[in-house]
């Protein structure tokens, strides 16, 4: 009997590794048939887009359409979206309620799944769109975006599976953040915290995306911080997008002075908190000295 006890820990030791590999098999079918239906239905749309321009092309007699110019790689890079930035301005002008839809389901499966081009998507809009529209639209599609990752992270995931994803890609990083946030609860400074994170230009927005939900960060907090902390970069992307034809790099647009203006702006966002904690200390300072000398049980 006792060996059976003895056994026990050993079996269930054996058993977690095969628990894990199944969790992760699992949560990797959930997120193909996610991210598939995803992308059938944003193909799709963009499929009735690119018919409906072709048959206005040939409506008005164009012996060659200008989609003819245009490839799946022209968003890969800033070089692809300046050659293909023609065609995409007679996508619009054609079709422009449709374009735009397409464009804000593009954008929002990118943030959502956490797919890299956030900046080539930024130069586009702003290339595109007049500047009223396009930052609006951007920081809004940037806020809905990242809210579906944490939705997603919360809802398909589990925390032992980001933790180890997280622990793998940014050893150390899960652990010191979940302390810092801790921290900020306590002191009722989480949002400052949250945009402070976002402003900062070397935060990874994936791994906050991800992490938050297991982190206790709530989604009525989380939604706003991204908007709000994600204005200053999606400004300066969206805006150069109206000098696409300058740019020779996506570097140009955050040079060492644009960064440097952002870090000095995500330490801003701390003021605030600064200011709350030293009010409250002066408070509990002045409690403190107007405490009489002598109570009543001491009489």
């Amino acid at each position: 009997m006792a060996s059976n006890h003895q056994d026990a820990p050993h079996r269930v030791a054996a058993a977690a590794p095969h628990a894990t590999r199944d969790s992760l098999v699992a949560l990797a079918l959930k997120l193909v048939l996610v991210f598939g239906g995803c992308f059938v239905a944003t193909l799709s749309l963009c499929s009735l887009l690119l018919q409906r321009v072709r048959d206005e092309d040939a409506r008005r007699g164009l012996a060659t359409s200008k989609l003819d110019q245009l490839s799946i790689r022209s968003f890969s890079s800033l070089a692809e979206l300046q050659r293909s930035h023609d065609t995409f301005v007679h996508i619009f002008d054609v079709q422009f309620p449709l374009a735009l839809l397409c464009f804000a389901c593009v954008y929002a499966m990118k943030q959502t799944f956490a797919i890299p081009g956030s900046a080539v998507l930024n130069l586009f809009a702003g290339a595109l769109l007049p500047l009223p529209l396009a930052f609006p639209l951007v920081c809004a599609l940037t806020a809905c975006g990242a809210s579906f990752c944490y939705l997603l992270s919360r809802v398909l995931a589990s925390e032992a599976i980001v933790t180890g994803v997280c622990d793998r890609l940014l050893p150390n990083k899960l652990a010191q953040l979940r302390l810092q946030i801790e921290k900020a609860k306590r002191e009722g400074e989480l949002l400052y915290m949250l945009l402070f994170l976002r402003v900062f230009p070397f935060s990874p927005n994936w791994f906050l995306n991800l992490a938050s939900p297991w982190l206790q960060v709530p989604l009525y907090l989380f939604t706003p911080s991204v908007a709000l902390g994600l204005m200053p970069y999606n400004f300066i992307t969206v805006q150069a997008g109206a000098m696409l034809s300058t740019l020779t790099s996506t570097s140009d647009m955050l040079d060492p002075k644009t960064v440097g203006s952002l870090v000095l702006l995500a330490l801003g966002m701390l003021v605030p908190a600064i200011v709350k904690k030293q009010r409250h200390n002066n408070v509990a300072n002045d409690d403190t000295t107007q405490q009489p000398a002598f109570s009543k049980k001491d009489l």
